[in-house]
């Protein structure tokens, strides 16, 4: 074997593992719901509680 083949195929091997391991979160993450920039299931009543804070905030500025 010519030098640098087991190193090439190490992470050619690491690269393909990671490939398959991206596509199926990826298509996890599509069916357990909303998901955010992080990966991380979203809370809906997390994003209300945090709707009814910024309204609250924006009455405050107008007035």
């Amino acid at each position: 074997m010519r030098q640098g083949t087991l190193e090439l195929i190490f992470f050619a091997l690491i690269f393909l593992s990671l490939q398959f391991w991206w596509i199926r979160m990826t298509i996890k993450n599509g069916r357990t719901g909303e998901v955010d920039k992080w990966g991380q299931k979203t809370n809906q009543k997390k994003l209300n509680e945090l709707e009814k804070v910024k309204q609250d905030l924006e009455k405050l500025f107008r007035s």
